[in-house]
């Protein structure tokens, strides 16, 4: 029977074209059967599961089942553009897995070593950018608790102006308009600017790694030592 022509696998690209979940259950259910395939089809059924998996949400699942899909891309006979492409796919996909779960180290470390394959990886950076604002959590808050006491403050200013200047001391109006705009504007200035400091901070810090990094391709066995 021609592999491409195999039931299973038919079955599996109808059920990819309408539900994930249903890729999913398929795959699950006739798990063994479909280990039975050849490699290259069985191959082509696990990349479509795992992403079935990844677009699921099932990131737990996902991690306990894609380093089988990664190890077959880099052991196969030839290397091909599609194996690496699809190695480099599902690289990322962990690392973004790691992050979904909580395992931001472990996810820092796979992007990390994804751009040491692909130091061009431009979705790579950004997200280990992403991952190197988050890791700053102290600063963060702190920087988002500044900001909200000065936007508290200018509520506090407001009430005041209100309830007792304008009624009472119409003299002070101009100069308590101005104090409550300053505190409203440096609410904002404190929050975008401690956002954008740490964005460019975790950029350059990505930044130094990528230079660090060479510009050359490297084999499917040094690939396969990075990834494990």
């Amino acid at each position: 029977m021609n592999p491409s022509r195999h039931p299973i696998r038919q079955q599996i690209l109808r059920l990819q074209s309408d539900a994930h979940q249903a890729v999913r259950r398929y795959f699950e259910k006739h798990e063994a059967a479909i280990r039975q395939l050849d490699q290259d089809e069985f191959y082509d059924i696990l990349v479509i599961y795992l992403d079935a998996l990844f677009e699921c949400g099932e990131y737990e699942l996902f991690l306990g089942r894609v380093d089988e899909g990664i190890a077959m891309a880099v052991d196969r006979q030839v290397f091909t553009t599609r194996d690496k492409d699809l190695f480099h796919h599902f690289l990322y996909r962990k690392a973004a897995a790691c992050f979904h779960v909580g395992k931001e180290g472990q996810c820092v470390h796979v992007l990390t070593e994804l751009l040491k394959l692909d130091p061009a990886h431009e979705l790579a950076s950004r997200f280990l950018v992403k991952c190197g604002m988050r890791s700053r959590k102290t600063i963060r808050q702190g920087i988002r608790a500044w900001s909200i006491g000065l936007f508290l403050s200018t509520v506090v200013v407001l009430v005041l102006e209100t309830l007792w200047v304008r009624p009472f001391a119409g003299a002070w109006v101009a100069d308590v308009m101005l104090l409550r705009n300053g505190l409203f504007l440096a609410g904002w200035a404190v929050l975008l600017g401690g956002e954008g400091w740490l964005y460019l901070t975790s950029s350059r810090e990505v930044l130094r790694l990528r230079r660090s990094l060479p510009g050359r391709k490297r084999n499917g066995v040094k690939q396969t030592e990075l990834w494990r």
